[in-house]
């Protein structure tokens, strides 16, 4: 099996920019056995050796950001948002210019072909593998780029694991069939995607689309170039690399993939059809490679960005690439990042499982929410108003508006439900003026801000002033008093460290709660008011020390 060669490591000098304040940025210029490739090496600052991602782009990706050269395109840097996330995560990644785009030039002995590409890729694991800053080699190809690694693979040039994103999985008729064919079908069915087509130039779209199984025909025939003629619109194609792909079809080099692998597939992708990630994984599996994983990201395009619900207008926003302008999806790096730190943990982070599924809405078992765009969510029973911004990102913009938070009035105080998320919850307490609560313990600890108010805390027997920004925890099984000695109710935030109920079941507690409380009172065996207590009782001596005041604006017939 060949085994790659690099001719010499430094064409010139490195240059090392800024970087970020967690990453070290390493622009190079290599000087490979078949090419010279510009790249740039972006490493984690500390915890090195780290793990070290090529990233491999896809026929989308001319340049080592993401970039096209294509006159009119949008700015793209997937890949290099792509890098920055590896390393704030721990990992190192080195993304590259095409060769014969950016900074990268063919040598002699290279091959326009995607083998070509391959013995580059090749190359580039060599070098990576030399420096002490990179462990293990992880290769992420992107779309076509899933080719090339396979391709590597085959001439025995292997990385320790694989990311296959949005990775072809076919025969080479698929993809124009997939892409070309659909939109000539498109603009002969309908005179106004016709017309759009025109306006948009893509009279080229539109000839491959109609044309493709010639263009096949003549590959077959190992004919060099082909003549796309389509009424007025002709070019010249060059055939090699559709010759290539009918001698090595993409979906049967996956079977050289024998190392770690994770497909990855956005549902709505509008350039490979989304099975292809279950094809490229069941190809590895039938070859034995049964470390392998399939993600399909919900509402994803072929790049991981948020793709129109409507067809027609996803479809569009792929031909005019002004998809190129829509946020990514937030699962996309969830999924990657936690697959890659149960696979190849990078040194210094969690070694913990992740899961690979996002997490839930703040409403458990809900379906993901803002995927398209901003929802409101309006304020029930039990709910208070919330404003789903994106997916993951919930907001309640008034914690204080009565009317959009409801809550159950207690003697310990109105106390409602806020947020709920995996793992950890919000609810609020306005505590009223005047209020006592001797010390109880609690079952789980929490974490506890003053947002409005000034009040006393009370932990074996020792006070303590608490103010607007005042935080402070107590641990499981901690007991704790409160006193609200002034005229200005106390409104304090609780976090804990749990999921919770659901909004109407934690309604359906306090309510129950609210009920006990006032029992206790009834019964005697509880004092909820500092007016309650013996004119002796220690916590009076606080008030009135905190609040010179307390007996005049709190009078008690007892005293």
């Amino acid at each position: 099996m060949r085994t790659a060669v690099v001719t010499a490591l430094l064409l010139t000098a490195s240059v090392r920019a800024p970087g970020s304040p967690n990453a070290e940025s390493i622009d190079l210029n290599l000087d490979l056995s078949t090419a010279r490739i510009g790249g740039t090496l972006l490493l984690p600052r500390e915890n090195r050796p780290a793990p070290c991602v090529v990233i491999v782009g896809g026929t989308l990706s001319h340049l080592r950001d993401g970039g096209m050269e294509r006159p009119g395109v949008p700015e793209r840097a997937a890949l290099k948002r792509f890098a920055e996330t590896l390393a704030r995560a721990g990992y190192g990644s080195f993304r590259y210019d095409q060769v014969g785009r950016g900074a990268s030039r063919p040598k002699a002995g290279w091959k326009d072909l995607y083998q070509g590409d391959a013995r580059v890729l090749a190359d580039l694991y060599s070098h990576l593998r030399s420096r002490p800053e990179c462990g293990k080699i992880i290769a992420a190809g992107e779309s076509a780029g899933a080719y090339i690694a396979s391709l590597a693979a085959r001439e025995g040039a292997h990385a320790d694991a694989y990311l296959f994103l949005g990775a072809f999985c076919g025969k080479a008729e698929e993809i124009f069939e997939y892409n070309h064919g659909r939109l000539a079908q498109s603009a002969a069915a309908s005179s106004a995607d016709a017309a759009w087509a025109r306006q948009n130039n893509l009279e080229r779209y539109i000839a491959y689309g109609r044309r493709w199984r010639e263009m096949f025909a003549a590959a077959r025939a190992r004919r060099a170039t082909w003549e796309l003629v389509d009424g007025s619109f002709h070019e010249t194609v060059p055939l090699a690399r559709r010759t290539e792909e009918l001698d090595l079809p993409p979906d049967e080099m996956f079977r050289y993939i024998q190392r770690p692998a994770l497909a990855v597939a956005g549902s709505r992708d509008r350039n490979v059809p989304p099975h292809h990630a279950a094809c490229a994984v069941a190809v590895m599996q039938r070859a034995g490679n049964l470390r392998t994983q399939l993600a399909i990201i919900d509402g994803a395009d072929h790049n991981f960005q948020i793709a129109p619900e409507n067809q027609d207008a996803a479809i569009r926003e792929r031909f005019t690439f002004s998809s190129f302008r829509n946020p990514y999806h937030p699962d996309f790096d969830r999924v990657v990042l936690a697959w890659l730190h149960d696979t190849l943990p990078a040194p210094g982070h969690s070694h913990e499982p992740h899961p690979m599924a996002p997490p839930a809405s703040p409403d458990t078992g809900a379906p993901r929410r803002a995927v398209q765009a901003p929802e409101r969510e309006p304020a029930t029973a039990s709910s208070p108003e919330r404003v789903h911004l994106a997916p993951g990102v919930t907001i309640i913009e008034d914690i204080l508006d009565k009317e959009k938070t409801p809550g159950v009035e207690t003697l310990e105080g109105r106390i409602g439900p806020l947020l709920r998320v995996p793992g950890m919850r919000a609810h609020f307490i306005d505590m009223p003026a005047g209020l006592y609560l001797e010390e109880h313990p609690h079952a789980k600890g929490s974490i506890i801000y003053t947002v409005r108010g000034t009040w006393g805390l009370k932990s074996l027997g020792r006070w303590h002033l608490m103010k607007p920004g005042s935080l402070y925890w107590f641990g499981d099984n901690i007991p704790t008093g409160f006193q609200v000695p002034f005229r200005e109710d106390a409104y304090i935030l609780i976090f804990k460290s749990i999921s919770g109920d659901a909004d109407e079941a934690f309604m359906t507690y306090l309510r129950g709660l609210a009920a006990n409380l006032q029992k206790e009172r009834a019964n005697g065996t509880a004092a909820f008011l500092l007016t309650e207590l013996p004119p002796e009782h220690a916590a009076l001596e606080f008030a009135r020390r905190v609040n010179p005041r307390f007996d005049a604006e709190f009078p008690s017939s007892r005293r």
